[in-house]
């Protein structure tokens, strides 16, 4: 097989033109690629374990300590002990947090996925139902 025919590399160039459209809505906003991206995962009234962010970002937790702080001083997240462990911290994105997420989406999905439109509709709903199917829960 080529490199080129690989599964995760052919997923990783797919992705490119939505994290470009992340990365010019997060400096927008004043903030980094990984902060807009942390912003964007989480859901609005959920709490979400840094080590969860930490995991899906695939970086150190110091890193993300970084990130939830720069995210905490700007008012969009809180951070707060676990209500079933107090050694885990979780973030949660506040009323300023939701807003501005609602306001990052609409730029990163904006206009169709790199050419899309050689797909049918059949064809988009299938792999968008494999797609989900194979990410980790």
């Amino acid at each position: 097989m080529k490199f080129q025919d690989d599964l995760n590399w052919i997923l990783i160039r797919a992705s490119m033109v939505s994290k470009q459209r992340l990365l010019k809505a997060s400096e927008a906003n004043d903030l980094t690629l990984m902060q807009g991206l942390t912003l964007c995962l989480l859901e609005p009234g959920e709490g979400v374990p840094m080590s969860a962010i930490s995991d899906y970002l695939a970086c150190d937790p110091s890193n993300v300590t970084g990130i939830v702080e720069r995210l905490a001083n700007g008012a969009y997240i809180e951070r707060r002990e676990s209500a079933h462990d107090r050694r885990v911290k979780t973030v949660q994105l506040t009323k300023e947090g939701v807003a501005l997420r609602k306001k990052l989406l609409p730029n990163i999905l904006a206009g169709d996925s790199p050419n899309a439109y050689k797909l049918t509709q059949e064809e988009l709903d299938t792999l968008k139902r494999l797609l989900l199917k194979a990410m980790p829960k």
